[in-house]
């Protein structure tokens, strides 16, 4: 057997820096597998393989589907954990030895992947690929271990296994107890070896291609081919059936769409995605189509000025109804609402965040706008919210702050009370702004919960004017409370205009 590897790189080199890709973008509104005529046409094709003595495989069914002599997919039934969050794996068999593509979510899910590889062949299990970190696909590793395969992976996806996976294992263990019996055998394994754009195995008789086309729905995303049966294993690029899940922090939502658009242009039969049945090369648009409406919707929403809770509780797309983990829509809404904002909104200014702050909401306000950071520190919530536009006046007092806390007080009374202990002056950008402090509580009863302090400062730059509100929420431990309000205090001195503000 042969394995010809292409930039082939150690398995400590793991921040080596991704290839990405462009492409165009093209829209669609594809969202449904082939009916009527199509569906006719399909299967009429079906029949005259198996009358041909060919034979066509069973697309419409889980467990373990047959794609050719070669290659086999093995689809989950469904989406609950004990059926392994929806995950797919599947296995390639060649003359000396088996590649396995995805390793399932528990241990037990694996040994059941394994008995359906020993019902087609005895042949020894050579090799596992990872196409990406997510525990559902890489759980199952240490089963494969244990056969003896050498894992396989992309080095950022390696990285990332190493670096979530226990906290994952702790969140489940400590917050979902029902669940971590499912878990409790997970022993975390590492792939064995890395690739950085493409490597090719000779599994005898048959060749497999993995391949790394930049970050998508993973930094580390890779796909698996099969070039002689023109079949792909997607990973996490694609789903049927299911709602992609596009809330990775490694995730690129502009590679993602290029390399969909890319794969559907490889001209594959078969296309075995992270989630649901076996398909044909129209689910690489669909999925792409699918990234693009959402992201074009997020956007109108921002540029209107909508609340991300109320979009992320209301935003539907089309063709997707009875899609199963429905709840990734608003989770997926979420992370695409917090990548757009600063792209849609380009403010002028920056602000100097320590790690741990992240933009949380955002939107058009007029000719102005809003932006909200924030930060769930082990020491309580810090948020930074700046509102700004057009300036009426270029002299500010500390009155004018204290009215636009009553203004927003009054406009969210059935949710929020506001009390102002005090007035000061905040050091911004070199120059001292007025401000005013006090304490708030959001009304029990609400979805919202929580009480703290805030402080509010105002300030013109360039013909803008721009409002600064910091508050913190430490469940009531005062001395937090004032350390945490101190920080924010500290980065509100930051702002500065950027060029063109």
């Amino acid at each position: 057997m042969r394995m010809q590897p292409v930039h082939m790189i150690g398995m400590t080199a793991i921040g080596a820096s991704l290839r990405r890709v462009s492409g165009s973008h093209v829209r669609s509104t594809l969202f449904r597998r082939a009916s009527g005529a199509a569906a006719l046409t399909v299967s009429i094709c079906a029949l005259s393989l198996w009358l041909a003595g060919c034979g066509a495989p069973d697309l419409e069914k889980t467990g373990l589907v047959k794609i050719s002599n070669r290659v086999y997919a093995f689809i989950a039934p469904g989406p609950t954990a004990a059926e392994g969050l929806g995950a797919n794996s599947g296995f390639v068999v060649g003359d000396e030895g088996v590649l396995v593509v995805d390793s399932r979510y528990t241990p037990a899910l694996a040994r059941e992947l394994v008995d359906a590889i020993r019902s087609v062949t005895d042949a020894p299990i050579r090799y596992l690929v990872n196409t990406h970190y997510h525990p559902d696909h890489t759980w199952g590793n240490s089963v494969f271990k244990e056969e003896g395969a050498v894992i396989i992976s992309h080095p950022r996806t390696r990285a990332d296994i190493e670096k979530y996976s226990p906290l994952y294992l702790e969140h489940y263990r400590t917050y979902r107890g029902e669940a971590y019996e499912q878990l409790k055998a997970v022993t975390i394994v590492l792939p064995d070896t890395t690739f950085e754009d493409e490597l090719s195995i000779d599994l005898g008789g048959v060749e497999v291609v993995i391949r790394h086309f930049g970050p998508g729905h993973t930094a580390g995303d890779c796909i698996v081919t099969v070039p002689g049966d023109r079949v792909v294993f997607t990973g996490g690029l694609a789903a049927e059936g299911y709602h992609l899940n596009l809330g990775d922090v490694g995730g690129d939502f502009d590679n993602w769409a290029a390399t969909l658009l890319r794969l559907g242009g490889m001209d594959f039969r078969y296309v075995v995605p992270a989630q649901g049945m076996v398909s044909d090369a129209a689910l690489l648009e669909t999925c792409r189509t699918y990234i693009e409406t959402l992201r074009d919707r997020c956007r109108d929403e921002i540029r209107a000025g909508n609340y991300l809770n109320v979009v992320a509780l209301t935003m539907k797309i089309p063709g997707t109804e009875g899609y199963l983990q429905e709840n990734l829509l608003p989770f997926n809404v979420r992370a695409v609402y917090r990548r757009e904002i600063m792209k849609v909104l380009e403010p002028n200014f920056k602000i100097d965040l320590p790690d741990g702050f992240e933009i949380d909401d955002g939107g058009a306000e007029g000719r102005g706008g809003r932006i909200k950071w924030v930060w769930n520190s082990d020491n309580g919530k810090l948020e930074i919210e700046v509102h700004w536009s057009p300036a009426g006046r270029n002299e500010l007092l500390v009155q004018d702050v204290k009215d636009r806390v009553i203004r927003y007080t009054e406009a969210n009374k059935g949710t929020l009370s506001m009390e102002t202990a005090g007035t000061k002056t905040l050091e911004i950008g070199g120059v001292h702004e007025p401000a005013a402090f006090g304490t708030y509580r959001i009304r029990s009863g609400t979805t919202l919960m929580g009480s703290g302090i805030w402080t509010w400062s105002m300030l013109t730059r360039g013909g803008t004017l721009y409002a600064i509100q910091l508050q913190t929420d430490a469940n009531r431990v005062e001395e937090r409370e004032r350390r945490n309000m101190e920080i924010l205090e500290r980065i509100a001195g930051t702002f500065r205009l950027t060029a063109g503000g």
